[in-house]
């Protein structure tokens, strides 16, 4: 049914129920305020207005999309490690690592003479490599990595299980579906 060009279907009634109870409230209580001082009424009437809009828009506004993946960002390399733009590869400055296997700690004044061929005191992949990660055995390649490694990275291998392999499998499931639904 469309009365004046509003299709009342799509009427959000419970906003406009909202706002002719915050009318008539606001003017029930401004009036009975007001009888006690003009002042006291004015202030009672502005700050009554700022609540109402407020846990308006705060109830009916539009809702703010929240991400759908996590992590929303991948980190540029696994968990406390520092980013070296030179090589472009991470090292352990830290000493985070926690396999007897894996990464040595760098010191600063080692880092001019590294290369990404030094497997015990370099991780060689970015987050870079995980967003070009083509297919689950590059993925798994990273994962594999982290584990000789003995780091953790957030959204990609949590010490125990790759993540990003399962993401990478849920969103190549999700990208065929879509594909086949056209």
């Amino acid at each position: 049914m469309i009365i004046f060009g509003i299709d009342l279907a799509k009427v959000n009634w419970y906003l406009v129920l909202y706002i002719v109870a915050s009318i008539a409230g606001l003017v029930y209580g401004t009036n009975k305020v007001y009888s006690t001082g003009q002042v006291r009424g004015v202030l009672f009437a502005i700050g009554a207005l700022i609540v109402l809009v407020y846990f308006g828009l705060r109830w009916f506004g539009s809702r703010i999309a929240k991400p759908t993946s996590w992590p929303p960002v991948i980190n540029m390399c696994p968990d406390y490690l520092t980013y070296v733009k030179e090589l472009p590869g991470c090292v352990d400055m830290l000493g985070v690592t926690k396999s007897s296997a894996g990464l040595v700690k760098a010191r600063p004044s080692e880092l001019p003479n590294l290369t990404l061929s030094n497997k015990n005191k370099v991780f060689e992949f970015t987050s870079e490599d995980v967003r070009s990660a083509k297919s689950v055995g590059d993925l798994q390649a990273i994962c594999n990595r982290c584990q000789e490694a003995g780091v953790t990275w957030e959204g990609v291998y949590d010490g125990d299980v790759c993540v990003g392999v399962s993401k990478h499998e849920k969103d190549s499931a999700d990208k065929e579906s879509c594909l086949l639904s056209i």
